[in-house]
């Protein structure tokens, strides 16, 4: 990565300019989130910039501005990945082979990877989430009834366009 410079000032100096050869410059924390959006994983994102996920966590924690726009590159990464999936269900529906289920729908991401990081999502948008909704999950003929409603919507969606 290249060297940023930063406006620095101490109690009795001057402003003055630094080289920041390491941490959170305002590139990598772009790269940073736009490899979150792509993806929802905070570890690749992380290794992507070459820092640690214990450096993205404590700057969230001082950055109100920097938390909120992590927040929004998940939520963005988050419907690319339900787009997809129904996308793939749809496509399934209209008897398009869309190959084994396992293999990579975005990147290094599997379905069932996906479906994890969207149950993650769900909890972060529903606060307060927690053992008392984990006993009321839904049953296999609602999960169902819903995706089958979803998928029927998308395709009126689908065939409006056409």
């Amino acid at each position: 990565m290249k060297n940023e410079e930063v406006l620095t000032a101490g109690a009795n100096r001057p402003v003055q300019r630094q080289r920041i050869t390491q941490g959170w410059t305002p590139s990598r924390r772009e790269q940073f989130l736009d490899h979150v959006a792509a993806t929802c994983n905070v570890r690749a994102a992380t290794e992507a910039v070459g820092l640690s996920q214990a450096s993205v966590y404590a700057l969230r924690r001082r950055d109100p501005a920097f938390a909120e726009q992590w927040r929004m590159a998940l939520l963005a990464g988050y419907d690319r990945l339900e787009e997809m999936l129904l996308a793939k269900a749809i496509a399934v529906l209209d008897g398009v082979a869309v190959g084994d289920p396992d293999q990579v729908v975005a990147g290094a991401i599997s379905i069932e990877q996906a479906i994890k990081l969207l149950d993650r999502h769900r909890a972060v948008v529903k606060p307060g989430a927690g053992r008392r909704e984990a006993q009321l999950r839904a049953t296999q003929a609602e999960t169902d009834a819903m995706l089958i409603a979803r998928i029927k919507a998308m395709r009126g969606k689908q065939e409006r366009r056409v």
